[in-house]
Protein backbone atom coordinates (compact mmCIF):
# COMPACT_ATOMS: atom_id res chain seq x y z
CA UNK A 1 0.00 0.00 0.00
CA UNK A 2 0.81 3.26 -0.62
CA UNK A 3 0.24 6.54 1.30
CA UNK A 4 -2.72 5.70 3.86
CA UNK A 5 -5.54 7.63 4.58
CA UNK A 6 -7.92 7.00 7.86
CA UNK A 7 -12.00 7.83 7.43
CA UNK A 8 -14.38 7.62 9.87
CA UNK A 9 -17.53 7.15 8.34
CA UNK A 10 -21.28 7.09 9.98
CA UNK A 11 -24.36 5.17 9.01
CA UNK A 12 -27.00 5.42 10.57
CA UNK A 13 -30.19 2.48 9.33
CA UNK A 14 -30.83 -0.95 9.86
CA UNK A 15 -27.52 -2.12 10.43
CA UNK A 16 -27.75 -5.27 11.96
CA UNK A 17 -30.88 -6.70 9.88
CA UNK A 18 -29.30 -6.28 6.87
CA UNK A 19 -26.10 -7.73 7.90
CA UNK A 20 -24.29 -4.66 6.56
CA UNK A 21 -20.73 -4.77 8.08
CA UNK A 22 -20.63 -8.11 6.22
CA UNK A 23 -21.76 -7.33 3.50
CA UNK A 24 -19.52 -4.29 2.67
CA UNK A 25 -16.85 -6.81 3.63
CA UNK A 26 -17.75 -9.17 0.61
CA UNK A 27 -17.95 -6.07 -1.52
CA UNK A 28 -14.59 -4.80 -0.82
CA UNK A 29 -12.74 -8.11 -0.75
CA UNK A 30 -13.91 -8.38 -4.59
CA UNK A 31 -12.72 -5.21 -5.67
CA UNK A 32 -9.31 -4.11 -6.16
CA UNK A 33 -9.41 -1.00 -3.87
CA UNK A 34 -6.72 -1.58 -0.89
CA UNK A 35 -9.11 -0.63 1.83
CA UNK A 36 -9.94 -2.13 5.24
CA UNK A 37 -12.31 -1.37 7.51
CA UNK A 38 -12.90 -2.01 11.67
CA UNK A 39 -17.05 -1.20 12.61
CA UNK A 40 -18.79 -0.44 15.89
CA UNK A 41 -22.16 -0.30 16.21
CA UNK A 42 -24.29 0.55 18.51
CA UNK A 43 -27.85 -0.41 18.94
CA UNK A 44 -30.64 0.95 20.74
CA UNK A 45 -32.43 -1.13 23.69
CA UNK A 46 -33.15 -4.05 21.27
CA UNK A 47 -36.84 -4.95 21.55
CA UNK A 48 -37.65 -1.72 21.34
CA UNK A 49 -35.55 -1.11 18.47
CA UNK A 50 -37.27 -3.75 16.37
CA UNK A 51 -41.15 -2.66 18.24
CA UNK A 52 -40.42 0.74 17.12
CA UNK A 53 -38.14 0.55 13.96
CA UNK A 54 -35.65 2.78 15.63
CA UNK A 55 -32.22 2.32 13.51
CA UNK A 56 -28.70 1.37 14.91
CA UNK A 57 -25.69 3.38 14.46
CA UNK A 58 -22.37 1.82 12.87
CA UNK A 59 -19.06 3.88 12.70
CA UNK A 60 -16.36 2.49 10.15
CA UNK A 61 -12.95 3.31 10.39
CA UNK A 62 -11.45 2.70 7.16
CA UNK A 63 -7.95 2.54 6.03
CA UNK A 64 -7.49 3.45 2.94
CA UNK A 65 -4.75 3.99 0.20
CA UNK A 66 -5.37 7.88 -1.11
CA UNK A 67 -5.54 6.78 -4.40
CA UNK A 68 -8.26 4.54 -3.97
CA UNK A 69 -9.84 6.72 -1.44
CA UNK A 70 -12.32 8.26 -3.81
CA UNK A 71 -13.19 5.20 -5.32
CA UNK A 72 -14.43 3.73 -1.97
CA UNK A 73 -16.40 6.51 -1.41
CA UNK A 74 -18.20 6.13 -4.35
CA UNK A 75 -18.67 2.39 -3.49
CA UNK A 76 -19.82 3.18 -0.57
CA UNK A 77 -22.57 5.73 -1.11
CA UNK A 78 -23.73 3.84 -3.83
CA UNK A 79 -23.90 0.36 -1.76
CA UNK A 80 -25.33 2.23 1.75
CA UNK A 81 -27.72 4.21 -0.91
CA UNK A 82 -28.36 0.76 -2.50
CA UNK A 83 -29.64 -0.40 1.51
CA UNK A 84 -31.96 1.88 2.25
CA UNK A 85 -29.26 3.33 5.12
CA UNK A 86 -28.16 7.10 5.43
CA UNK A 87 -24.80 8.23 5.59
CA UNK A 88 -24.41 10.23 8.57
CA UNK A 89 -20.87 11.80 7.65
CA UNK A 90 -17.58 11.02 6.53
CA UNK A 91 -14.30 12.21 7.96
CA UNK A 92 -10.72 12.06 7.43
CA UNK A 93 -8.47 12.11 9.96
Amino acid sequence: MGKLKTLEVIIRGDVIEKNLVLKLGRKLRETKLRADFTASIVVPPFLKAIEKRYPSICVLHVTVDIEDKFQFEKLLKEFICAENCEIVSIREF
